[in-house]
């Protein structure tokens, strides 16, 4: 059991840290193998519910991490594994965690409507009995999924009742027990953008980029990314190169299709711009780098 407990904070890490196209393999093996066998053996049924949690953690995480490596399709197969295994552990924080994180998914394809859905149905699961970090996690969600849908009214009070629970959580750290502030930032700009509010949005991200752990590369990584996007959208150019280059800093070494994603859209936009004075030294930067780097 402390064995599992140790990978799913070993691989939230290095997902953070390198991005998704490093170690997906060796994490399915580990669950078809070693933890199966795990799960094969005699146990009280405490101690099983708590296995069976775990394991959902892990896949849950394999989930994600093969989500980022380019694999919609069998992230979502993960996904509904990890709800399986949540479900029977009678884990139903974890399960709407999971679901959350099925509604962020939908929302990267355009699902929409579906993403509402989970981001409710999430909600739903847990009731009155989640803490204040995970409600602030599953409303922050919610938000975003309103804002896409046109709901100012909804989303700006999920994402008021998110910044009061989460400033009232006392939970430990951990990947499915703490909301980090700049996960809360993050969900917040993302869901002020689709709003139209630009300036607001703005400044939520660069309260992301202030209050985001330096170990996690990945994420500061696309955070530069999206407020490079929203600043040279609005027509700041110099401002959105000087993000545009931190995000650069980081790309090389992330095996990551939202990285990858992230660098075909700087490369799209940066276009019109590349004989601008202050946009040619990015720009042969970007061409040094000729692109996406990973396919699984």
């Amino acid at each position: 059991m402390e064995i599992v407990q140790e990978m799913v904070h070993l691989v939230a890490d290095r997902a953070e840290h390198r991005g998704g196209g490093h170690g997906r393999s060796a994490l399915a093996a580990y669950l078809a193998d070693d933890v199966s066998r795990v799960l094969a053996l005699s146990a009280s049924a405490p101690v099983r519910r708590d296995l069976l949690a775990a394991c959902a953690e892990l896949t849950h995480l394999l989930a994600q991490i093969t989500d980022d490596a380019g694999y919609p399709g069998l992230a979502q197969r993960y996904f509904h594994t990890a709800l399986g295994l949540a479900g029977e552990a009678g884990h139903r924080t974890l399960y709407a965690i999971t679901l959350r994180a099925m509604s962020a998914q939908a929302l990267r394809m355009h699902q929409y409507k579906y993403a509402a859905e989970l981001a409710e149905g999430a909600l739903q699961t847990v009731g009155t009995d989640a803490g204040h970090a995970v409600m602030a996690f599953l409303l922050s969600q919610r938000a975003v999924a309103y804002s896409h849908g046109g709901e100012q009214r909804l989303a700006l009070k999920d994402l008021t009742d998110a910044e009061t629970r989460h400033g009232q959580a006392t939970s430990p750290s951990g990947p499915f027990t703490a909301y980090p502030r700049a996960g809360l930032d993050y969900q917040r700009a993302q869901a002020l953008m689709r709003l139209g509010r630009r300036a607001d949005a703005v400044v939520a991200f660069q309260d992301c980029l202030r209050h985001r752990s330096p170990a996690h590369r990945r994420s500061q990584a696309l955070t530069q990314a999206r407020l490079a996007e929203l600043l040279l959208d609005g027509g700041h150019v110099e401002q959105a190169c000087v993000h545009w280059n931190l995000f650069l800093d980081h790309y090389p070494h992330i095996r990551s299709n939202h990285m990858d994603e992230a660098f075909i859209r700087l490369r799209s936009a940066l276009r019109p711009h590349r004989r601008q004075r202050r946009v040619v030294s990015l720009w042969d930067r970007v061409a040094e780098l000729r692109g996406p780097h990973i396919t699984s």
